[in-house]
């Protein structure tokens, strides 16, 4: 059980570098702005639902497997993505539609969404490196 959730998490790992530093710069070199944002709003809030399901699943199988610290960190790792995918995505997205209709204020909504989507990513990686290294350590 443990193996299978170190699996998991390093190939959430593998997806969301894949996504951050080859999809995200082939997107914003292939295309025009509508067309990098119509990619966005239908690939980040799916990808960020894989994740959170597939970060509770290895949370549920290292709790199987007695590594209960490793769970813990892959449930912190779960709601991580389910902000990113239920709040700090669909607010990024109404700031951009609304800058893009003229609105001064949401410029500063967008620069706090996106400041809080920095920090979910963050707060992601640091989670599941850090299951990773205690379930590798088991």
């Amino acid at each position: 059980m443990i193996t299978l959730s170190l699996f998991l998490s390093a190939a959430i790992l593998g997806a969301m570098s894949f996504f951050a530093f080859v999809v995200a710069p082939a997107a914003g070199r292939a295309g025009s702005s509508e067309a990098i944002l119509m990619l966005s709003r239908a690939v980040f809030p799916r990808a960020f639902d894989l994740f959170a399901l597939l970060s509770a699943l290895a949370a549920l199988l290292a709790a199987f497997g007695g590594q209960i610290v490793g769970a813990g960190i892959l449930i912190i790792g779960a709601c991580a993505f389910i902000w990113a995918g239920w709040h700090i995505t669909p607010t990024l997205e109404r700031a951009r539609d609304e800058a893009r209709g003229g609105d001064k204020n949401a410029l500063g909504c967008f620069r706090k969404a996106r400041g809080q989507a920095i920090r979910a990513n963050l707060l992601q990686y640091v989670a599941l490196i850090s299951a990773c290294v205690f379930l590798a350590l088991t």
